[in-house]
């Protein structure tokens, strides 16, 4: 249904990996996949989707982080050590770290090529994701 702005307001994304165990559980239980999608306010395409593929219990939408997880736990170790010895970092300087980083450990990424540097959108989202890290400007 459109909204003011004549835009259509989408539903995509707006429920919780709970709700998506639960409403699969319950289609193991007997429970048909259009009672279950009502109850858990799930589509019902993406809970048939679901239940009938291997990876049903996967994450949520966009894409996965670029170093992984347990990486950039590592980056964020690093970074920490840096500033605790009194070197701090500035966004360019932690772009590079990264882009540096991912290829000493051959990660596959999407950063830059030709700038060797990290992106301004993983930038941000590293740091909104990690707070405790600051950097200069």
């Amino acid at each position: 249904m459109p909204n003011k702005n004549g835009n259509r307001e989408h539903t995509r994304g707006k429920w919780s990996q709970e709700q998506l165990t639960a409403a699969l559980e319950a289609i193991k239980n007997g429970t048909s996949i259009r009672q279950a999608s009502i109850e858990n306010g799930i589509p019902r395409k993406t809970l048939e989707r679901r239940f009938k593929s291997a990876n049903a219990t996967k994450g949520g939408m966009g894409p996965t982080c670029s170093l992984g997880m347990k990486n950039e736990e590592r980056l964020v170790h690093h970074i920490k050590m840096m500033q605790k010895h009194g070197f701090l970092l500035t966004r360019d300087d932690l772009r590079t770290l990264a882009y540096n980083f991912a290829n000493q450990l051959e990660i596959k990424h999407r950063f830059n090529n030709v700038t060797q540097k990290a992106g301004y959108e993983w930038l941000y989202s590293f740091l909104s994701r990690h707070p405790d890290v600051s950097v200069r400007k």
